[in-house]
């Protein structure tokens, strides 16, 4: 028996609203591109709601509607799209979208005015309670990598903090929260639908729209980019694109999957000497496999399918960190496809999660260390 290292667990609705994304250029220019156009109103009144903010959820691809609530995006790519509608005194809207054919898509989005956040213990003003509270949210939502230092939230009042009689930490957003990201050079704007903290896991969803910061210099710029990159290595975007194009080992990527029960040579796996080795699993429990295997290609050019019956075992070999396995000490993560696949693009996001879930280094990310969804390594 495998000894389970600590780790966050994320449900399905963080996967969903946080990693879930769209992309332009490269697909765009393989599967034809889709120009989205419509307006924004009030649900009740259908009055236009003016300068409302329209963008892809998890990236820096919006913009805002007019004066009479009409907006436009284009080059957007086929497939799915989870768009985020949002407006000062209103309800954010998610809707996904899914487009097959190119050519220009009309959408109306309906917006309702806000509604009073529901809590047992509410703390909206400062006190010692809000505080300690307040810290544990920042810390869980900025995370502890090397660039959380550097992030920041602007706009702390907007989180309605509340607790219950179990322990549970919940909080939610009256409107977007403004964290500042000076690491990697982006303002994010998140609607935090839902936040539960207990017993040091911790689970959250919203939407998430990226601004890209202006640099002072051209210093700065490069900093920001050279940041980035090291965001990228050994993320879950650089995993999965790996996979696609089969390179997981010369991206330093090590994949194991479970062996189910009735295929084992063994019905268990002793420890030799007290220490548990990886070299005692394979063949028997967990065997290597290559990213062609877990990819198959899917509906759309643009979409790919990550599939997997059994759970995944992934070490980054450059990165050390915490593993049940003695002799491989790198930072390591399990992933868990509950309907035995997701469906990505080949840049590595997840477009349809189908309720994966993913503990250990991978589940740590957080937003110090997020990149937006159309974010794009050198060449791409």
């Amino acid at each position: 028996m495998i000894d389970r290292i600590p780790t966050v667990l994320f449900k399905t609705c963080f996967i969903a609203l946080l990693l879930s994304g769209i992309f332009s250029g490269s697909l765009a220019q393989e599967g034809g591109v889709v120009t989205l156009t419509g307006k924004v109103t009030d649900a009740k009144t259908g009055k236009p709601l003016p300068f409302a903010n329209v963008f892809i959820n998890n990236s820096s691809i919006g913009t805002n509607a007019d004066e009479n609530g009409n907006y436009r995006l284009t080059n957007l790519s086929i497939g799915n799209l989870e768009m985020g509608v949002s407006f000062l005194g209103y309800e954010t809207i998610k809707q996904t979208l899914r487009f097959e054919q190119p050519g220009i898509k009309t959408v109306m989005f309906k917006l309702k005015e806000g509604m009073e956040l529901q809590g047992v213990t509410v703390y909206a003003r400062k006190n010692k309670k809000r505080e300690k509270n307040l810290k544990i949210i920042t810390r869980e939502l900025l995370g502890n990598s090397p660039f959380s230092k550097s992030c920041k939230i602007m706009n702390p009042e907007v989180l309605r903090i509340s607790e219950d009689d179990n322990g549970h930490l919940g909080a939610q957003t009256t409107n977007p929260l403004i964290i500042e990201n000076h690491a990697l050079g982006y303002r994010i704007f998140q609607d935090l639908d839902d936040f539960d903290y207990y017993q040091g896991k911790v689970y959250y969803g919203g939407s998430t729209r990226f601004e890209l910061l202006i640099p002072k210099d051209s210093i700065q710029k490069r900093a920001w980019r050279t940041n980035q990159k090291i965001a990228y290595q050994g993320s879950l975007k650089h995993l999965l694109a790996s996979m696609v194009s089969d390179s997981l080992q010369e991206q330093g990527f090590k994949v194991y999957q479970v062996i189910p029960d009735s295929m084992r040579r063994f019905n268990t796996v002793r420890s030799i000497n007290g220490t548990n080795v990886l070299a005692n699993h394979l063949h028997n429990r967990i065997e290597a496999v290559r990213g062609m295997r877990l990819i198959k290609p899917g509906e759309l050019v643009t979409e790919r399918y990550m599939v997997s019956k059994t759970q995944l075992e992934v070490f980054f070999t450059k990165k050390r960190g915490r593993s049940p396995y003695s002799d491989m000490s790198y930072a390591y993560t399990q992933i868990t496809l509950p309907q035995g696949y997701i469906v990505i693009t080949p840049q590595g996001w997840v477009v349809m999660p189908m309720g994966f879930e993913i503990a250990g280094d991978l589940g740590n990310d957080r937003f110090s260390s997020l990149l937006p969804a159309d974010w794009k390594r050198d060449g791409e």
